[in-house]
């Protein structure tokens, strides 16, 4: 009997401190202690393991959610905190132009936008997808250039003309006779690379590059003022010819016997040759940044005896390196001394020559460090490491702005019915002060 009544008193005493134990961990709303009694572990050890994570989990809740410990106002709203953020953001664009005005700057390099580099860039996203490579034509050029050139006159930018034309009319006009046609149009781009990257991110622009069915090209461009600015108007024409090319029988065919007209002279034949030959073998060339200079690599057609870059005033004799292949190398030094446009000249046996634009380069921060990033920034060598500080600047910006609307979305959706004024106020300046600054 007494066994039994001390074995009820025990189980009571126990039952009571467990009862004692749950009420005070909801009074002092602590549930580790809680945890740590049902799961039998000590108390000291895990309260040391976990006690650096809870501190650090209460200061981000302090700091970016609202709620009764921090008055629903999180600190970094605060006055001091935003006054802080706009210090930093300020010093950026400080750090920014500081760089491109005093540090070691290396010229900004862009493809000039010729139809040289247009067609080749397209030719190049062909080949990418196994297609073949467009031939340019000479009536497609024509009609893309009429298209540009009406574009800048009349002050508009679609495929359709005020006047109701459309691409297909331009294309007639100049004598194309085609069984398919296409067209892609540009506006307001600095560099060739920048015109083609946004036609392959676009899906019409990307389906008229891609077409397996189109056989040439023809490229139109004209420069002057559009909407109040400088702009440069790329137009690109596609078409599949009517006449379309003989692919010869692998056995003869057999004929019958007739009289042989009298045969065409062999210098019209001739010169036909040369003119196609001539064409088939134009200028080509690109440039490359390697280290601390430019390489220059043209590819000329056969007759060329030599071959120039031309950059301002001065020039590079390019080296011949077998199979119609010129390198030559220009010093990053002399090109950033002052802004000039690359040219390649190739001369032949009679002295003629054939010329291709190739790329411009700017050398100071006035063409480097334009407003609203109307010329290409400038990659600089800072402590061993070379990289565009301009790119570097907008890429902190936009990291900001996505953070403190992301902060200002929090604070308002949680606790809606618990507003503070200067939460948006000081989120909204900030947020705006980091778009300013970028973009200027």
């Amino acid at each position: 009997m007494i066994s039994i009544k001390a074995g009820c008193n025990l189980w009571v005493s126990d039952k009571h401190k467990y009862l004692s134990v749950i009420s005070v961990g909801a009074r002092n709303k602590n549930k580790m202690d809680y945890a740590l009694y049902i799961i039998g572990l000590p108390k000291p050890a895990l309260r040391k393991f976990f006690s650096p994570a809870v501190s650090a989990w209460r200061h981000v809740c302090d700091h970016f959610i609202p709620h009764a410990r921090n008055n629903y106002h999180p600190h970094v709203f605060g006055h001091r905190v935003t006054a802080l953020f706009s210090i930093c953001l300020v010093s950026v664009k400080i750090f920014t132009v500081a760089l491109l005005s005093f540090g070691p700057v290396l010229p900004a390099y862009s493809s000039a936008i010729n139809i040289s580099n247009i067609i080749s860039l397209t030719n190049e996203s062909r080949s990418q997808f196994s297609l073949s490579a467009l031939s340019e034509n000479a009536s497609l050029d024509k009609a893309a250039q009429a298209k540009a050139d009406d574009m800048l006159k009349k002050g508009y930018f679609s495929h359709n003309t005020p006047d109701g034309k459309t691409p297909w009319d331009f294309i007639q006009n100049s004598g194309y006779n085609y069984l398919m046609a296409g067209e892609n149009l540009a506006v307001n781009f600095t560099e060739s690379e920048a015109v083609e990257q946004a036609w392959m991110n676009s899906p019409g622009h990307k389906a008229n590059i891609l077409n397996k069915n189109f056989e040439e090209i023809g490229v139109g461009i004209s420069q002057g003022e559009f909407q109040g600015h400088t702009a440069v108007f790329v137009v690109q024409m596609f078409g599949t010819p009517v006449e379309q090319k003989i692919s010869l029988l692998s056995k003869p065919t057999v004929v019958q016997k007739q009289a042989v007209p009298a045969p065409v002279p062999a210098t019209v034949k001739s010169d036909s040759a040369k003119q196609q030959a001539g064409k088939a073998a134009s200028l080509s060339s690109s440039v490359n940044i390697e280290g601390d200079k430019a390489v220059i690599t043209a590819q000329a057609p056969k007759d060329t005896v030599k071959a120039l870059a031309y950059f301002g005033q001065q020039a590079v004799m390019l080296t011949p390196k077998g199979d119609n292949l010129w390198q030559g190398e220009i010093s990053l030094d002399r090109l950033a001394k002052t802004s000039t446009t690359v040219k390649v000249v190739a001369f032949d046996m009679n002295n003629k020559t054939e010329t291709l634009q190739l790329a411009n380069f700017s050398g100071n921060i006035a063409d480097n460090y334009n407003v609203l990033g109307a010329a290409v920034s400038a990659k600089v060598n800072w402590l061993g490491q070379v990289f565009d500080p301009k790119l570097l600047e907008q890429k902190v910006y936009l990291l900001f702005i996505a953070a403190m609307l992301t902060c200002l979305i929090l604070a308002i959706a949680i606790k809606r019915h618990v507003q503070h004024l200067s939460i948006v106020a000081n989120g909204s300046f900030v947020a705006i002060l980091a778009v300013l600054l970028m973009v200027i």
